[in-house]
């Protein structure tokens, strides 16, 4: 009998004449690590990303991470990545300046109406940084409030109308959320919660951007 008629033996040569063919070809060794960053890649690539997203007027989709790690912690998915805050502070200062206002009143008013998302809609449609109504664009010259120069150039072409006219500024920020009409009514600021809450949440930024 040869030692290759024994079963286990013959196993054993075989598994050995296998390695030797992957040697000569080390391409075909594939260790440990090189399957777990190709799986990693694989899995990269197939992670699902939204069918669909809103149009320019939202600012994006947030959408959580499946049960276990990380479930609480969104993922964003903004239409719009051109503008960035640095850009909007840089665009708030020059126009407010050119306008006579002061920079510092325009970014609280920004932070509190759309908290610096150029694509922010409201529910009443309210558009852009600083919230701007349909009829009040067009009346202030914005062919696009989505464009961060010139809403904000009519949102502080607004504001500084409104401080002309009620000459005290929260009058002229009461005034910018509950409309002219209301604050005149009342002969200062409107006794509605959303109003008084907005007029204290822009003096409160405020303050945070002056010191």
């Amino acid at each position: 009998m040869r030692l290759t008629d024994i079963p286990s033996v013959s196993s054993v040569l075989n598994r050995m004449e296998s390695l030797s063919k992957l040697s000569e070809n080390p391409k075909s060794l594939v260790s440990f690590p090189d399957v777990l960053e190709k799986e990693w890649n694989r899995s990269k690539s197939q992670e699902i990303l939204p069918t669909t997203i809103s149009n320019a007027k939202t600012e994006g989709i947030s959408l959580p991470f499946p049960e276990g790690v990380g479930s609480k912690i969104p993922v964003s998915f903004p239409t719009d990545s051109k503008s960035k805050p640095n850009d909007i502070l840089g665009t708030i200062e020059s126009i407010a300046k050119s306008q006579g206002m002061d920079p510092n009143l325009v970014k609280a008013m920004v932070k509190a109406e759309s908290g610096f998302k150029p694509n922010a809609v409201s529910p009443k449609g309210a558009m852009g940084l600083m919230q701007l109504m349909p009829e009040t664009a067009e009346s202030l010259g914005v062919n696009d409030p989505f464009n961060p120069e010139e809403n904000i150039g009519g949102g502080v072409k607004f504001l500084k109308g409104l401080m002309k006219e009620f000459k005290d500024p929260e009058k002229a920020i009461a005034a910018y959320n509950a409309g002219p009409g209301a604050v005149k009514r009342y002969k200062g600021i409107p006794p509605y919660e959303e109003t008084q809450k907005y007029v204290n949440k822009v003096k409160r930024y405020y303050k945070d951007f002056s010191s």
